[in-house]
C-alpha cells in the first residue's frame, strides 16, 4: 500500500496520508506526490476541491520524517536540503492554491504536518486535536512556513506557541489562526461523503461546526501578551520568572529546555517576519536556517535525544541562552547565494 493514497470522487481531489504506524511522517516521495496531484488538479476543472486527511485514529501528521534527515544529513547535506527545498515549495503552493484545499486534522498535527494543513483554506480540527509546532525542542526552529503563521497570531502568542512547542487544542488552533473550524470527530466521515455529493465546504461548515470549549491560549492571552512584550528574549524570560502563576511555571519549564540557539534565533526570525508580505519570504528565511542546521549539532543532537536513544537529554551548544550571542543567531540565517529558495 502507498504511503499516500491519491484519489478522486465527485469532483474532489482526495488525499490521504497513509503511514500510521509513523504517525504519517511525511517522507520525501509523499512531498513530491502531493505536489504532483495539485499539480495535475490545479488546471482540471473536473475537480472542484481538494480534501487532506490522514490515516489512523492517533494522527493526521506528526511531522516530516526528521529520522531520514538524521541518517543521511550528515553525509549528503545537499540531498537533505533538496527535501526543505521540495516540501516548503510544497508549503507555498498549498497557501497560494485557487481551488478550497480542505484539511481534516484529527489527532497529532505537529511540523510538517502543519505545512500540510494549515495553510490551506478550510482547516477543521476536531475532538483530540493536537497541533504544535515542537521543532525548537530539537534544535530546529518552526519552519514549513511555521513563522508566517505564527507571526499572524495575537500578540506574543505566536512567539510563545512556537518557542516552548506549547500544545494547542481546538480552541488554540482557531484562536490562533492555524485552524478555521471545529467540527465533532464523528462528522469527519460527513464531511467526505457530503463533498463528493457536491456539497460546498462552506455551507457545510456553516451547518454542522460547532464551539469548542475555550482553551489555553485564549485563557492566558494576555500574560503571555505581557511576556513577550519585550525587545529581546532575555527580558522574556525575566517577565515569565516574575509572573507566579501556575501556567507561567509550566510556561518557564518549557522556555528552559528548549535548544538556546534555536529559541533566540525564532525569536529572531519571529521578529523579521513582521515585515514580510508573503509566506514565500518565510520560507527562504527559514530555507537558510535548514542550511545552516545541517552544518552544526543542535539539530541532530535534537533528534538524538527526541527520537534515537530517546533520552530525553540534549547536549545543546550553547548550553545557556546567555552564551547565545547575536553574531551566532545571524549566523544561522546567512545568505546562500545562488541555492536560495526560489519559487
Amino acid at each position: 500500500m502507498s504511503d499516500l493514497i491519491v484519489q478522486t470522487e465527485g469532483g474532489v481531489g482526495l488525499l490521504t496520508l497513509n503511514r500510521p504506524k509513523a504517525l504519517n511522517a511525511l517522507s520525501h516521495d509523499m512531498i513530491n506526490g502531493i505536489a504532483e496531484a495539485l499539480t495535475k488538479w490545479a488546471d482540471d476543472d473536473s475537480i472542484r476541491c481538494v480534501l487532506i486527511d490522514g490515516a489512523g485514529e492517533r494522527a493526521f501528521c506528526a511531522g516530516g520524517d526528521i529520522q531520514a534527515i538524521y541518517e543521511n544529513g550528515p553525509k549528503d547535506p545537499i540531498g537533505s536540503l533538496e527535501f526543505w527545498r521540495e516540501e516548503y515549495r510544497l508549503n507555498a503552493m498549498i497557501a497560494n492554491y485557487k481551488k478550497p484545499y480542505i484539511a481534516l486534522m484529527h489527532g497529532f498535527t505537529m511540523g510538517g504536518g502543519v505545512g500540510v494543513s494549515a495553510h490551506g483554506s478550510h482547516r477543521i480540527v476536531t475532538d483530540g486535536s493536537v497541533i504544535s509546532m515542537p521543532e525548537v525542542g530539537i534544535g530546529f526552529l518552526p519552519d514549513v512556513g511555521g513563522t508566517w503563521l505564527l507571526n499572524k497570531a495575537p500578540q506574543g502568542l505566536g512567539a510563545y506557541y512556537g518557542i516552548s512547542g506549547a500544545r494547542m487544542g481546538p480552541d488554540d488552533a482557531i484562536y490562533m489562526g492555524f485552524a478555521d473550524a471545529y467540527v465533532p470527530q464523528e462528522q469527519f466521515e460527513t464531511i467526505r461523503d457530503r463533498l463528493i455529493g457536491g456539497a460546498r465546504i462552506t455551507d457545510l461548515l456553516a451547518e454542522i461546526s460547532q464551539k469548542p470549549p475555550a482553551g489555553d491560549a485564549r485563557k492566558n492571552a494576555k500574560s503571555i501578551a505581557k511576556w513577550f512584550d519585550a525587545a529581546n528574549f532575555d527580558q522574556v524570560m525575566t517577565n515569565v520568572e516574575s509572573d507566579k502563576s501556575e501556567f507561567a511555571q509550566g510556561a518557564l519549564k518549557l522556555l528552559k529546555r528548549q535548544c538556546p540557539l534555536s529559541v533566540k534565533s525564532t525569536f529572531y526570525a519571529l521578529n523579521e517576519v513582521q515585515n514580510y508580505t508573503s509566506i514565500e519570504e518565510c520560507l527562504k528565511l527559514e530555507f537558510r536556517f535548514c542550511a545552516a542546521s545541517l552544518k552544526g549539532k543542535n539539530f541532530y543532537e535534537g533528534i538524538r535525544a527526541a527520537v534515537i536513544d530517546k533520552d530525553r537529554n540534549p547536549k545543546w551548544e550553547p548550553a545557556d541562552l546567555g552564551d547565545v550571542s547575536d553574531e551566532m543567531v545571524t549566523a544561522m540565517f546567512a545568505s546562500l547565494g545562488d541555492n536560495e529558495l526560489t519559487f
